[in-house]
C-alpha cells in the first residue's frame, strides 16, 4: 500500500506539536512507525525519541516495523507502554521518593487481597462491601491524580473509600510496593518535585509520539504534558470518534482540546479507510455523525462499494444466536472461507452464552476473548508469589498467599496473632515472624512451619542477589527448578487437586511457565529475576493466544474488539439497554455508547449484521425489546434502495437476504 498524501504529510512533519486524526482503518500505526524511521533515517539520535502506546502487543508491533523498516535496531530508541516507560524511570530514580529501587509491582489481584485485609481492619462489612468496589474508587482517585487529603467525599461510601484509600497507600509504602497506577502518578510526582530529574529525561527525549491518544486519562495525559513541555515536539495520534473507555478513566477532552494547550499545533486528517466498505462506511458515518462531541470529519473507503449491513429482527435471544450461527455456516459453505474470518461481537459479557450454545450445537469451533488470564493462574500466581518474595521478603500480599503453601501447619489462628502483633509493633509482617519462636500463643507445629519458610526465603533471597559488580547473574531456570523440587511442588498439585485431569492440566501450565522463564534467560544477557517479574507483571497473556484457538469464530466484547478487523462480523443485541446501555442517561454516555457502535461497525471489512430481539427473557420473563435508537440513525447511510420502504418492507427485504 502506497502513502497517501495525507500519511506523508504526518509522517515529514519535523519540529512542533501535531495532531493525526486517524479515522478507522487509516494506517495510524503506519504512520507513527514511518515517522519514527524518517525521523532517524534525517538525522535525529534513536535515543531522543520516546513512542508510548497502551499495550505489549501494540509496542511490539511498532518496534517490529521500525526495526524492519530499519533494517536494524536502532539503540536507546524507546517504544514501550506508559507503564513500562515509567518503570524505566522509577528504577533510576525512585530512591529520591523514600522507596527503595528494588520495588514490587503489585498486579490487580495483589490489590484486591491487600484491600481485603485493609477491610477487616477497618471492621467494615464484607457482607456489604467488597475490595473490588474500592478497588475501584482507588482507581478512579489515582487516574485524576487524587492523593486521600485532596478528596472531598460526596457520600458516605466515598468517605470509606477515601479512608481505605490512605491505609492502602502507607501498607504499599511499607511494603516498598507500587500498583500499576502509583508507577505514572510516582513519575509526574519525581518529575514536579525535582526539575532536575525532569529536565534530564526533556533533553532526553526531545522526540515524542502517543498512539491512542483519545484513550489517555489525566494522569498519563499529565506525563506526557510534562515531558512535551520544553521542546513540544509532541507527536499524537488517535480518534475522537473511538474513544470509548471512559470507564477505565479515559478523558476524550485531551485530544478534543490538543489544540487549544499547544496553539501552533499542526492537524493532519488522516481520512482514507483501507479496512471497510462503501456501504459499512456509510452506515457507520450515519451513526456516529450525530455525536456533537467530535471532531468534524468523515472517513472515506478505498475499496468498492460492497453489500450493505444487514439489519436482522429476531423473536428472541435464541432466535438470535441460532440466526447467526446458521449465517456463519451458510457464509462458510458458500463462501468456501474459514472459521477465523468471522466475530460476534456484543455490549455485555452476558450475551456470550446463547451465541456459545447455537455454535456448539453446530460444531462450529470458537474462542470466547477474554475468558481467563495465564498469570492468574493459581498454581502460576503460587509461584510468582514465591519469587517475588524472593526479590523483595517484606511483599505480605505474596507471603500471605503462600506462607502455608505447601502445608506447614500455619493455621489461621497462628496468622491472626501474627497479624496482630505485626499491626501492634509497627513492623512488617515479615519482620514479625523471625519473633515468631518467641511468642507463647503461636502452637509449636506453626513454629517449625514458620522457621522452614524463613530458611526458604532467606536462602533464595542470597542466591538471586544481583552483585552490580560482576557479570555473573545467577541462573533462573536452573535455580527456580531446584526450588521447585525441594518445596515437592509435582507431589503437592497432585495431592491438593480434585482429579488427576486438574492435575496433569496445573503442572503443565507451571510447565509452560518454566519454558518462558527459560526462553527469558537465553534471550536476554542480563536476565535477572526482578527484571523477569517486572516483565511479566506488565503484560497480559489471554487463554486465546494458542495458535488453534486463533482459526475459531471470535466472541469477544465491543471493548475487545477495539483495533481489530474481521472479514464478517455481526453485532448482537442492538437494542435500547444493552446498545446504548441500560445505565447510560446522560448526553456524555450515549456519546460514548453511540462510538461503541460506530467502533463494532468498523471492525467488518466485507460483511457487517446487525441483529436485536424483539423480546429477551429478563429474571425468566419474557420481555417486550425497543429496537436501538442507533439502527434507526444507520438506516439513511445502508442503500438508496431502501428509502422508499415501509420498517415491515425493509426488515422482510434484509431475511430474503439469508438463505437458511
Amino acid at each position: 500500500m502506497d502513502l497517501n498524501e495525507s500519511q506523508i504529510e504526518a509522517i515529514k512533519h519535523r519540529e512542533g506539536p501535531l495532531l493525526a486524526l486517524a479515522g478507522a482503518g487509516s494506517g495510524k500505526t503506519r504512520v507513527i512507525t514511518e515517522r519514527i524511521v524518517h525521523l532517524i533515517k534525517t538525522g535525529i539520535p534513536p535515543a531522543q525519541i520516546l513512542a508510548v502506546t497502551f499495550t505489549n502487543k501494540a509496542a511490539a508491533e511498532m518496534k517490529d516495523r521500525v526495526y524492519k523498516s530499519l533494517k536494524t535496531k536502532p539503540k536507546h530508541i524507546v517504544i514501550s507502554t506508559f507503564h513500562s516507560f515509567c518503570v524505566r524511570v522509577l528504577k533510576g530514580e525512585i530512591d529520591k521518593l523514600g522507596y527503595k529501587k528494588n520495588f514490587t509491582i503489585y498486579s490487580t489481584n495483589d490489590c484486591k487481597t491487600l484491600i481485603r485485609t485493609i477491610l477487616k481492619e477497618l471492621k467494615i462489612s464484607l457482607l456489604n462491601y467488597d475490595e473490588g468496589l474500592f478497588n475501584w474508587y482507588i482507581d478512579g482517585f489515582k487516574n485524576k491524580l487524587l492523593k486521600p487529603h485532596e478528596i472531598t467525599p460526596k457520600d458516605d461510601i466515598e468517605t470509606m473509600a477515601v479512608k481505605v484509600y490512605e491505609v492502602y497507600q502507607k501498607y504499599l509504602k511499607g511494603y516498598n510496593a507500587l500498583d500499576f497506577n502509583d508507577l505514572i502518578n510516582l513519575t509526574i510526582e519525581l518529575y514536579i518535585k525535582f526539575p532536575d530529574v525532569l529536565d534530564k529525561f526533556q533533553e532526553r527525549f526531545r522526540f515524542i509520539m502517543v498512539d491512542e491518544y483519545q484513550d489517555t486519562n489525566q494522569a498519563q495525559y499529565k506525563l506526557i504534558s510534562l515531558l512535551a513541555s520544553k521542546y513540544k515536539n509532541i507527536f499524537v495520534v488517535g480518534d475522537d470518534d473511538q474513544s470509548i473507555y471512559a470507564f477505565r478513566g479515559a478523558d476524550i477532552s485531551n485530544i478534543m482540546s490538543f489544540e487549544e494547550e499547544y496553539h501552533n499545533a499542526k492537524v493532519v486528517v488522516l481520512s482514507k479507510n483501507y479496512r471497510s466498505t462503501k456501504s459499512i462506511l456509510e452506515a457507520a458515518h450515519s451513526v456516529i455523525k450525530n455525536n456533537k462531541s467530535r471532531k468534524d470529519k468523515k472517513v472515506v473507503a478505498e475499496s468498492e462499494k460492497g453489500t450493505p449491513p444487514i439489519i436482522m429482527p429476531c423473536e428472541d435471544e435464541r432466535d438470535e444466536a441460532s440466526y447467526i450461527a446458521d449465517s456463519i455456516v451458510n457464509t462458510i459453505y458458500h463462501k468456501k472461507v474459514d472459521y477465523q474470518n468471522f466475530a460476534i461481537l456484543f455490549r455485555m459479557n452476558a450475551q456470550s452464552r446463547s451465541f456459545e450454545e447455537a455454535l456448539r450445537m453446530r460444531s462450529v469451533p470458537y474462542t470466547v476473548v477474554g475468558a481467563f488470564q495465564f498469570y492468574d493462574r493459581k498454581e502460576i500466581k503460587d509461584i510468582l508469589a514465591y519469587l517475588n518474595l524472593f526479590v523483595n521478603p517484606e511483599d505480605e500480599v505474596s507471603l500471605l498467599r503462600v506462607i502455608n503453601f505447601p502445608k506447614r501447619s500455619i493455621g489461621a489462628t497462628a496468622m491472626t496473632r501474627l497479624n496482630e502483633k505485626s499491626i501492634n509493633d509497627g513492623v512488617s509482617l515479615y519482620e514479625t515472624l523471625w519473633k515468631a519462636s518467641e511468642m507463647d500463643d503461636i502452637a509449636p507445629k506453626a513454629k517449625l512451619g514458620i522457621k522452614d519458610f524463613l530458611n526458604i526465603i532467606e536462602h533464595y533471597n542470597e542466591v538471586f542477589f544481583v552483585d552490580k559488580n560482576t557479570v555473573d547473574y545467577p541462573k533462573l531456570y536452573d535455580n527456580i527448578n531446584k526450588f521447585l523440587d525441594e518445596i515437592a511442588y509435582h507431589n503437592e498439585v497432585i495431592n491438593t487437586s480434585d482429579t488427576k485431569e486438574v492435575a496433569t492440566k496445573k503442572i503443565e501450565n507451571v510447565e509452560s511457565l518454566m519454558n518462558g522463564i527459560m526462553e527469558y534467560e537465553k534471550h536476554n544477557k542480563n536476565a535477572n529475576l526482578k527484571n523477569y517479574l517486572d516483565k511479566i507483571l506488565l503484560m497480559s497473556i489471554e487463554e486465546n493466544d494458542k495458535d488453534e484457538e486463533k482459526k475459531n469464530v471470535m466472541l469477544m466484547s465491543i471493548h475487545a474488539a477495539k483495533g481489530l478487523e474481521f472479514p464478517y462480523v455481526y453485532i448482537a443485541g442492538m437494542e435500547e439497554g444493552i446498545l446504548p446501555h441500560h445505565k447510560s442517561s446522560s448526553e456524555a454516555e450515549i456519546e460514548e455508547e453511540r462510538r461503541l457502535c460506530y467502533v463494532a461497525m468498523t471492525r467488518a471489512k466485507k460483511e457487517l449484521t446487525l441483529t436485536y430481539c424483539r423480546s429477551r427473557r429478563k429474571k425468566g420473563v419474557s420481555v417486550e425489546i425497543t429496537p436501538s435508537i442507533f439502527l434507526e440513525e444507520m438506516k439513511e447511510g445502508i442503500e438508496d434502495a431502501y428509502s422508499d420502504m415501509t420498517e415491515d418492507e425493509f426488515f422482510s427485504k434484509m431475511k430474503d437476504r439469508f438463505e437458511p
